[in-house]
């Protein structure tokens, strides 16, 4: 008895699709699939936008489909599970670090698939393959004057807009505020595997930049540079001549005559 094999059943099916749509599309022409990669490319995409139009004639979220069949889909990951953009894991070669996804890469070779994972406090997307990502715990849920977090990603951006707030904040409302930022700090902190100092250091208020050397720092302090009758120290233009002395006839030297 032979086994099943899902993703040969599929890539069979996918052909099968692709091939009737190239006659549909291209008929009577020969087919260059398999042969071609740009034009394989190409057609794929032309299917794949007139899905898209189909979808959208029927009220039909066309993200929604393909994030959805991704997920389904039967995928050559030796047992490791398949992972969607805003799946909390934990990188366990990154000190078992947690973070969130925001994308992938495939390829064919032994890694499959590899997925981006933002960390907060870490100011790079770090790029892991699925047997070295495992699921997250569970954010620890959090109050602040912005609503209840859940998410690492929402306490990540609900820290900045609060810290941002601090600067500018009454005296009454600095202590609400500096409470809601410290609770998020330590609860991405202990789920995220990242120092407190090092988020704060990440995520914070950044100053900003020093004047360059030499320059003033404000346009105040650049006005103090210059002269306050700005013409004083101008040369003035001297006066274009109204009409020109004729040119002198250069005088040709003829041939030295001998002695």
């Amino acid at each position: 008895m032979t086994d099943y094999d899902p993703n040969a059943t599929q890539l069979a099916r996918a052909t099968q699709i692709v091939r009737t749509y190239e006659q549909r599309a291209f008929p009577g022409g020969g087919s260059l699939l398999d042969r071609d990669p740009l034009y394989t490319q190409a057609l794929l995409s032309a299917l794949i936008g007139d899905l898209e139009q189909y979808a959208t004639n029927h009220d039909i979220d066309f993200t929604d489909v393909v994030t959805s069949g991704l997920a389904a889909a039967p995928r050559n990951t030796t047992g490791h599970a398949f992972y969607k953009v805003g799946d909390e894991v934990r990188l366990n070669r990154q000190g078992d670090r947690c973070g969130t996804i925001v994308g992938w890469t495939t390829s064919k070779s032994e890694t499959g698939t590899t997925y981006l994972v933002e960390v907060p406090g870490i100011p790079h997307v770090l790029a892991e393959p699925a047997a070295h990502l495992a699921p997250a715990p569970p954010f620890p849920r959090t109050e602040t004057l912005l609503g209840t977090v859940a998410h690492a990603d929402q306490a990540e951006r609900s820290y900045i807009s609060l810290s941002a707030r601090l600067g500018t904040a009454k005296a009454s409302d600095r202590r609400a505020l500096e409470r809601d930022c410290d609770n998020l700090i330590a609860a991405l902190s202990s789920w995220t595997g990242v120092s407190a100092d090092q988020l704060r250091d990440e995520l914070g208020p950044k100053p900003p930049p020093n004047a360059p050397a030499g320059r003033p720092r404000d346009a105040a302090a650049a006005a103090n540079d210059f002269p306050h009758d700005i013409t004083q120290g101008i040369p003035p233009t001297p006066p274009s001549p109204t009409s020109r002395p004729p040119k002198q006839a250069r005088r040709h030297r003829g041939p030295a005559q001998a002695a």
